[in-house]
């Protein structure tokens, strides 16, 4: 598999190549993984699973019995993000989810690319989405016009046929698109970016 083949966004300085989470059940968590996000097993070790695309491995899951039910209101885990490669992936994964009533937190246009949310059963974030092409972004200056409006299923849908062959999992090309973290208090966060900012110059 070729670097030109994957999503633009992996071509970022930076990217992110797996996730791990710690699960309560990490049978189940992963079962999850598989029905709902279309990720395939890739390698099992005791307390550990790892599930993947097309041989990629991108979430790994830990099992531990210590592990505390999320608590919204601390730092943490917001959601993963996973990037298929195509409008079309998202839209046969958006049939399938209308097909399985699988429950959606939310449905999002960001101009760059369209989205949709979900929750895993311990309580972690997911976007599942796919990009526009970069070539098509609008630029203001050096940022990228991104916003937030509501997702149009039909015309996402209308992407592919009737007689389309159907999700049948996450494609090989999928990757960890981004992870949006969640903070517990703001003003903390606020007070240690800005004094990262004199580091962030002098190693420039």
């Amino acid at each position: 598999m070729t670097r030109d083949s994957l999503p633009f966004a992996a071509s970022a300085p930076i990217s992110v190549s797996r996730v791990a989470l710690t699960a309560r059940d990490g049978d189940a968590l992963a079962k999850f993984y598989k029905e709902v996000v279309g990720l395939a097993e890739i390698a099992r070790a005791p307390g550990r699973i790892t599930l993947g695309a097309g041989g990629r491995p991108l979430l790994e899951i830990e099992a531990s019995f210590n592990a505390k039910p999320d608590d919204p209101r601390s730092a943490g885990l917001f959601h993963t993000a996973f990037l298929l490669p195509t409008r079309a992936d998202l839209a046969r994964w958006v049939r399938y989810a209308m097909e399985k009533k699988i429950p959606i937190d939310g449905a999002s246009d960001h101009f760059v690319s369209e989205a949709l949310y979900l929750t895993d059963p311990e309580g972690n974030g997911i976007e599942i989405y796919a990009d526009r092409p970069h070539e098509q972004w609008k630029w203001n200056g050096s940022s990228v016009d991104m916003g937030t409006v509501r997702l149009d299923i039909p015309d996402l849908v209308s992407e592919i046929g009737e007689n389309d062959a159907g999700w049948k999992g996450a494609p090989e090309n999928s990757i960890i698109g981004h992870v949006h973290l969640r903070v517990g208090n703001p003003a903390d966060a606020e007070r240690w970016l800005a004094a990262q900012e004199p580091r962030r110059a002098a190693a420039e």
